[in-house]
């Protein structure tokens, strides 16, 4: 089976007119240099393009990694830096700031590095390469990957986990599948770093927050080995998407129908979708409000204390509209999947849409505070935005 990489949701942000007017976004101010952004307070605030109809002026900026999406935890902002993990508060004042060596590899000069939410309270901060050798001075070097688990409020390391193997493919959460010498093995890792292996020929495929997702395993078409979600009503169900929290989408494919369920770990209950969504829904991709209470992927907006799940678009003489990121009160950011020009903004049914100027494709929303800020990020050059909601 494959399970797909939970991410930091992210958005193509930001328009510059309502459909029916025109409007210039803000030309973008760059540094003299890469990463002269030295910290949340430089000056001047190097800004992102933008809708400014949408979004107020950027109170401050940061600099990230690039390629490396900030993670918005409520209060926090927590973002990947080429020395280790920051903290930000939601008015860009440094909370904390944490040291991680990156690990060296000849065939990536830059490193590979990258930041997710395990819990509202954990974040991991994952690197490929090659491992420490450790104490023992005979040790050969050995490929894998290093899981760095942090805590979000002070920035303390809780623990630190080695991968070694010759090919190590990250799944969903802090769930990774290990090869070495031709054989497979899977292992995952608790919030509190604890190590979980196979048990009672159950494979721990991938985690979503608390929840370690098993896999049982099963010859799938054409005899290749495949690993089903053990304890769901749904034959042969793969993990297709996650929120990172609570919900999940699992997928299954008999050869000839698919079939899909929307499912709550807490309560053990199925998300009901209503007649304007698929049957086949199975994003694959899922992002929570910063409460959790609505999640948003593809077209869909669930509604998780209902458990009812609407969706926008795609029907009859309309555009497919694909939802990154959702506010506490449920409204959706989104864009329409055939381009990269217009901005959708839906709640209740309602929608309105935008455009998106040229100079803005690479500007990312990469969630809201709690406070209704709307941090960006641009995946090229990492910097970070926060922008006050109109």
């Amino acid at each position: 089976m494959t399970t797909r990489l939970l991410k930091a949701a992210v958005v193509m942000a930001l328009a510059a007119s309502v459909t029916t007017m025109t409007l210039t976004g803000c030309a973008p101010t760059t540094p003299e240099k890469p990463g002269a952004i030295s910290s949340p307070s430089a000056d001047p605030v190097v800004r992102l393009p933008l809708a400014d109809e949408v979004f107020n002026p950027a109170e401050w900026s940061a600099q990230a990694r690039k390629d490396s999406a900030p993670l918005v935890l409520d209060d926090f902002v927590v973002i990947a830096t080429d020395s280790g993990v920051t903290a930000l508060d939601t008015k860009g004042k440094e909370k904390w700031q944490t040291a991680v060596a990156m690990l060296p590899d000849a065939s990536r000069p830059a490193g590979s590095r990258t930041l997710i939410a395990v819990t509202p309270e954990v974040v991991a901060l994952i690197d490929k390469g090659t491992l420490p050798k450790g104490t023992d001075p005979l040790a050969s070097e050995k490929n894998g990957m290093q899981v760095t688990l942090l805590n979000v409020k002070d920035g303390e390391e809780i623990a630190t986990q080695a991968i070694p193997g010759d090919t190590v493919k990250w799944a969903t959460g802090l769930g990774f599948q290990i090869t070495s010498n031709g054989e497979a093995e899977y292992v995952a890792f608790t919030p509190t770093g604890e190590r979980i292996v196979p048990q009672d020929g159950n494979l721990p495929i991938a985690t979503v927050g608390e929840h370690i997702i098993w896999g049982t395993p099963y010859t799938a078409n054409m005899g290749v080995e495949a690993y089903a979600v053990a304890g769901v009503p749904l034959a042969n169900a793969t993990l297709a998407a996650s929120d990172g929290r609570e919900i999940v989408v699992l997928s299954s494919y008999d050869g000839k129908t698919t079939t899909t369920l929307w499912w709550n770990l807490a309560t053990g209950t199925p998300l009901t979708l209503d007649a304007s969504c698929p049957a086949t829904l199975a994003p694959k991709t899922l992002t929570a409000s910063s409460d959790g209470a609505f999640v948003a992927g593809d077209n869909a907006i669930a509604d998780v204390k209902a458990g009812t799940v609407t969706c926008t678009g795609g029907g009859a003489d309309q555009k497919p509209v694909l939802w990154w990121a959702v506010t506490d009160d449920g409204t959706a950011y989104g864009q329409t999947a055939d381009a990269n020009d217009t901005l959708v903004i839906g709640k209740g049914g309602e929608v309105t849409t935008h455009t998106i100027p040229a100079e803005a494709v690479m500007t990312r929303l990469a969630g809201f505070t709690s406070d209704g800020r709307a941090i960006l990020f641009n995946r090229d050059t990492g910097i970070v935005n926060a922008n006050p909601l109109k």
